[in-house]
């Protein structure tokens, strides 16, 4: 089940917070959130999940991301450029980001002062299994910001803790406004990537690729919902928001939800003689044609 956001919601959460009603500790450091049952996530000050520990997101102790490279990340485009990358992978934190833990459970992820672009991220675990992120993204750059696009993903490596390897199943449910996309491991660990934003007016699309952090190639990629195959690839969702004027605000959510769901068996890898054998085929095919062309 997903928690639709509501308008208004990040907007009052900001006002409360500048006000000061809110008790908050600043953190130099990565903040740990969890329900106290089944389901944590370490934020780094970036906002991306911390590469810092064994803990990057988890759920019923199955970590899903920090195996291997520990790829987190959000992308920021505007004027057909890119504002920003925030990687986990390289440890990135290109808008000069901090993390505040909130008395409420919640990491609040502010952009520091000065940058052309505010970004606060509230990071929340609304249920089991569910890790949320309410954005509000404001134009601070003094002039009207064309093409803006979102890009977000991870590279979900869930079945390495039972050596099932790096390979996912990973599928696109959905695009548009109720755009998703999952991957699960052989043994039936699932993590989802779900859009928040109810009555979103921007496009919003669901990819899977294998290291292109851009959103703009995101979008472009028109994929359709479907199988995408079972191999080590990022899942992500990108958003295109069009004109933000100066000054202007957007919020948009999505959230991540684990689960488990039924076991299956990963297609079989060709053995070595069946490549050599399908290389051959191909090799003959292709001197058919070249005999027949010369023939006609």
């Amino acid at each position: 089940m997903k928690t639709r956001l509501k308008g208004n919601d990040l907007a009052q959460l900001v006002a409360t917070v500048l006000c000061g009603t809110f008790v908050i500790t600043a953190h130099a450091a990565p903040t740990v959130i969890t329900n106290g049952v089944d389901t944590s996530a370490t934020i780094d000050d970036a906002g991306y999940f911390s590469a810092t520990s064994s803990l990057g997101l988890s759920f019923m102790g199955r970590e899903f991301v920090n195996h291997g490279n520990f790829w987190s990340f959000y992308s920021l485009n505007a004027n057909g450029l890119s504002a920003g990358i925030a990687n986990e992978d390289d440890g990135s934190n290109p808008f000069g980001s901090t993390a505040i833990a909130n008395v409420d459970g919640s990491v609040l992820v502010m952009s520091g002062p000065g940058s052309d672009w505010s970004i606060i991220q509230k990071v929340s675990i609304p249920e089991s299994g569910h890790v949320a992120v309410e954005i509000q993204l404001t134009n601070h750059t003094g002039a009207t910001a064309t093409d803006v696009e979102w890009g977000v993903g991870l590279d979900p490596d869930q079945g390495i803790p039972a050596s099932l390897g790096f390979e996912t199943r990973n599928v696109i449910d959905a695009v548009g406004e109720n755009a998703s996309v999952t991957a699960t491991s052989p043994d039936g660990w699932a993590i989802t990537l779900a859009n928040l934003t109810g009555g979103a007016t921007s496009t919003i699309a669901a990819n899977i690729n294998c290291c292109d952090l851009d959103p703009h190639n995101m979008l472009i990629a028109g994929q359709l919902p479907g199988n995408y195959g079972f191999t080590d690839l990022l899942i992500n969702l990108a958003y295109d928001f069009g004109t933000i004027n100066n000054n202007q605000t957007v919020s948009f959510g999505y959230e991540y939800i684990m689960a488990i769901s039924d076991p299956f068996t990963p297609p079989p890898i060709p053995e070595p003689s069946s490549y050599a054998m399908l290389l051959a085929g191909l090799g003959l095919l292709g001197f058919a044609v070249h005999r027949r062309k010369q023939n006609t």
